[in-house]
């Protein structure tokens, strides 16, 4: 299985901890590879700094530990478009040159293209259902 997380599961795991972390575990665990691309790094570090306040440093190694967990893809420009917001077209583009089966996140944008050219777009609950049916949760 090939995942690509979102910005917000990131963001989620290093504010909230707990369910993001032990959904992004459970991945590695399973050996599902995960996908992380430039535009998600930048902004985990972005949102980190400028939506919650915190340190340049914090956001810096929060960024640095999602680097390391997942493999690097740089989307090629492509026809793929996020109609209702083109601020979220990098992820799907990336998501989509992974060649990920899921596509992890909680923007209501992203989640109403499901399923998109094969690629299936749920949010983290419903990815930690999916996790459970494997008995990985």
């Amino acid at each position: 299985m090939k995942v690509f997380f979102d910005t917000n599961v990131y963001v989620a795991e290093a504010l909230l901890g707990e369910v993001a972390e032990r959904l992004i575990e459970s991945t590695r665990k399973a050996n599902w590879r995960i996908f992380v691309s430039a535009h998600v790094l930048d902004e985990i570090e972005r949102v980190l700094e400028e939506h919650f306040d915190h340190s340049r440093r914090f956001a810096v190694l929060t960024s640095r530990r999602v680097r390391r967990r997942a493999t690097f893809v740089e989307p090629s420009p492509s026809r793929h478009e996020v109609p209702a917001d083109p601020d979220d077209s990098p992820i799907l583009r990336a998501a989509l040159t992974a060649g990920a089966d899921y596509l992890v996140s909680n923007d209501s944008h992203l989640l109403t293209l499901s399923p998109y050219e094969g690629l299936r777009v749920v949010s983290m609950s419903d990815y930690v259902s999916l996790l459970e049916e494997h008995g990985l949760f």
